[in-house]
């Protein structure tokens, strides 16, 4: 399931009030016959039908394919110089391209192998990553490996823009998905608003690729960063049971990621998503648990089926602390499960 962007994320990414954007998508869903259009399930999709203003949510394709139009129609020299200054459209970009990335990379797990600057992805994940179909990536990989025409773009290189996977497939790196990106742009047959996005990645995914290799490469230290700062803020105590640690005490304390790690690397150094706990019971639970991915209610089920002992329901304190642990594990949940990602 997507995670999409509220019309109040939308008209804000693109510096207008709520009424021109809907006003705006008045006008792709007016005509049918022209090249500019918003397709339900692929641009957006609706979170309610009923009243006036058919409340909508957007992928980062239908952001673009918006952006792209607006441009058209305000482009003169002032938003020229304007654009010089800032730099906002590549921005705008950047940010739109890299969270369709962490989708794909988190959500359809395709990350295939890294060598080097290189992250090698699966080919539903490239597919996904352009907004295209099985067609229409092949047609743009059969006139790439034409040598004839390639109207000026470099060739398609093994280990460079692709790499065989194991079960014989092809891999692409971002080089890859770039020149496929741009092929299609200059030869594909595809509406205005698809054009705008196989546009956008080919211009910027080199870049947002960069920076997810660099996280990817600072992601041990960032979690132990992350582990430590959340046992400060907690005194070095127990968030379970109270103890803490004292001259002459012997205390192990962990930090427990109540979103799992390998499902949910958007969230492993995120501060509220670790717990700081006894060693013994990070131990305990994750036994109880039997391995798979983890998700903050599990934590509130295994206090309550398994160790209820460690809540005590006469002390006060011991109360007290339970209710903001469950707030807290709450809160976390609602803010994140499902679909809901944690970008950079």
């Amino acid at each position: 399931m997507r995670d999409l962007l509220t019309d109040r994320e939308t008209a804000k990414l693109l510096k207008i009030k709520i009424n021109t954007l809907y006003k705006t998508v008045d006008f792709f869903d007016k005509y049918d016959d022209d090249e500019w259009d918003l397709i339900e399930g692929e641009h957006f999709e609706y979170v309610q039908r009923r009243g006036e203003l058919q409340e909508r949510r957007f992928t980062e394709e239908g952001v673009e394919a918006l952006a792209k139009y607006l441009e058209g129609e305000n482009e003169g020299f002032l938003s020229k110089v304007i654009e010089s200054l800032t730099h906002r459209k590549r921005k705008r970009k950047q940010l739109l391209v890299s969270r369709r990335i962490t989708q794909e990379l988190i959500e359809g797990e395709g990350l295939v192998d890294a060598i080097g600057h290189l992250l090698f992805v699966d080919r539903k994940t490239s597919i996904n990553i352009l907004q295209t179909n099985g067609l229409g990536i092949n047609n743009a990989i059969h006139r790439l490996a034409r040598a004839d025409s390639l109207d000026g773009q470099e060739g398609l290189e093994i280990d460079q823009h692709f790499i065989v996977a194991e079960d014989g497939t092809h891999a692409w790196s971002q080089k890859g998905i770039a020149s496929i990106a741009l092929d299609m742009n200059q030869h594909s047959k595809i509406t205005k608003a698809r054009r705008a996005w196989v546009s956008a990645v080919g211009e910027v995914i080199e870049d947002c690729f960069k920076k997810e290799v660099k996280r990817l490469e600072s992601g041990p230290t960032r979690i132990t960063n992350a582990i430590s700062k959340a046992k400060r803020a907690a005194n070095n105590t127990c968030q379970v049971t109270g103890s803490s640690k004292a001259r002459g005490k012997i205390l192990e304390l962990d930090g427990h990621h109540l979103f799992d790690k390998s499902t949910r690397p958007d969230l492993a150094d995120l501060h509220e998503n670790i717990l700081v706990v006894q060693s013994n019971i990070h131990d305990d639970f994750h036994s109880w648990k039997r391995g798979g991915k983890c998700i903050p209610s599990d934590f509130l089920d295994y206090l309550n089926e398994a160790r209820l002992d460690l809540i005590d329901p006469v002390n006060s304190r011991a109360e007290a602390r339970y209710e903001k642990l469950l707030r807290k594990l709450h809160k976390l949940q609602i803010n994140y499960e499902g679909n809901k990602l944690r970008y950079a």
